[in-house]
């Protein structure tokens, strides 16, 4: 076995047929891990960190047309039931899009998921104000956006495809950033919404990372 130290890289070449066989069964097991090299009594050592993403913390984009179907899980418009203040809902866009409409309107529209939860939006306009729980509350105002958290966090107690779907997702930074973002709530405050909860049932659970546990 051959190594060698070219600018950034680490060379190891193999010289028998028994070396290459070895490197070649590292590679099938090891391809796409991320290791960090450690030296230790005497020896080096490379330590596996996990897969790229986790390890490197590569952000997720996180909305309802990702390729991931558990990422698919966190958006708000996935299915995802839920109870909030003793009512229930098939999603968190349905909730968000039943406070455009009347009390008296919104029964149908906490049943919808999907697209469908996101284009009964379309059919009412927002006023300056929704009503949520005999409360008048300014649109796109901090009250309003604890109101999507609240969902948020139900969603995330309550179901555990959603809350698992979350926590998989580590530490990675989120972001949102759909085709048009929302005026009336961001998709930086929505994905710091995510990412509060998660951390949140992180602390809960007693989770660690840990590729950060292997790091010297």
């Amino acid at each position: 076995m051959e190594i060698k130290l070219i600018e950034n890289k680490i060379i190891v070449s193999a010289e028998s047929v028994e070396e290459k066989d070895k490197m070649s069964a590292l590679i099938e097991k090891y391809e796409n891990l991320i290791f960090q090299l450690q030296f230790n009594n005497g020896s080096i050592e490379f330590v596996n960190l996990g897969k790229k993403e986790d390890a490197c913390n590569t952000s997720i984009n996180v909305t309802y047309s990702n390729d991931n179907e558990e990422i698919r899980k966190v958006s708000n418009l996935a299915y995802t039931p839920f109870l909030m203040d003793d009512i229930e809902y098939n999603s968190v866009e349905a909730f968000w899009q039943s406070l455009k409409y009347k009390d008296s309107e919104r029964t149908d529209v906490r049943k919808l998921h999907g697209k469908e939860a996101k284009k009964s939006g379309n059919r009412v306009k927002y006023t300056k104000f929704i009503r949520y729980q005999q409360q008048k509350i300014r649109v796109g105002s901090q009250e309003h956006w604890d109101l999507m958290y609240k969902a948020c966090e139900n969603k995330f107690t309550q179901n555990e495809d959603a809350q698992s779907a979350l926590l998989n997702t580590g530490i990675r930074p989120l972001y949102h950033k759909p085709r048009k973002d929302s005026v009336v709530i961001p998709g930086s405050i929505m994905a710091g919404m995510w990412m509060n909860i998660r951390s949140k049932l992180r602390r809960e659970k007693n989770m660690e990372s840990k590729h950060l546990n292997f790091l010297k």
